[in-house]
């Protein structure tokens, strides 16, 4: 049994691979039949008179050859043109943009120096009535300690 598998495997193959080689070789042939075609659909007349009658249309042909590869160069200077005009106004634009981000930093580096230094100014203004409210304080217990050295705050009866 195992004999008979073997056999039906191998010959199932060799009818696949037969198949594949066709398909093969009818796609070169449909190839080969599209290269004549092509070759023979592009057909002109040769060029038939005197020299100067083929110059002259050989010239024209040249004429407007130099004219169609002048026309794409301009093109493709005109295209370099517009992209070479179109990145510098970027770079300025982008330039413009960090000058302005630098100029805000600057100004608000500014702003927040006048905030620190109004802020210590006013600190320093209420340590300053601190103390010297203290200094009064301990003038006045002073004052009346020379007065009343005993009972000045007058709890004693």
């Amino acid at each position: 049994k195992q004999w008979y598998q073997r056999r039906v495997a191998i010959t199932a193959g060799h009818h696949l691979s037969k198949l594949t080689n066709d398909r093969i070789q009818s796609a070169l042939e449909e190839r080969k039949r599209a290269v004549y075609t092509r070759q023979h659909e592009t057909w002109a007349l040769p060029i038939y008179g005197n020299f100067s009658e083929r110059e002259k249309l050989m010239q024209g042909y040249r004429e407007h050859l130099k004219s169609q590869m002048e026309e794409k160069s301009w093109k493709k200077r005109q295209e370099f043109n517009t992209s070479l005009n179109s990145s510098r106004r970027s770079w300025e634009e982008t330039q413009k943009a960090i000058a302005a981000d630098n100029q805000a930093e600057i100004v608000k580096r500014q702003n927040r120096r006048l905030f620190r230094d109004e802020n210590k100014k006013m600190m320093e203004e209420q340590l300053a009535l601190k103390k010297y409210s203290q200094l009064n304080e301990k003038e006045q217990e002073r004052r009346l300690i020379k007065l009343d050295p005993i009972n000045w705050s007058r709890t004693l009866r």
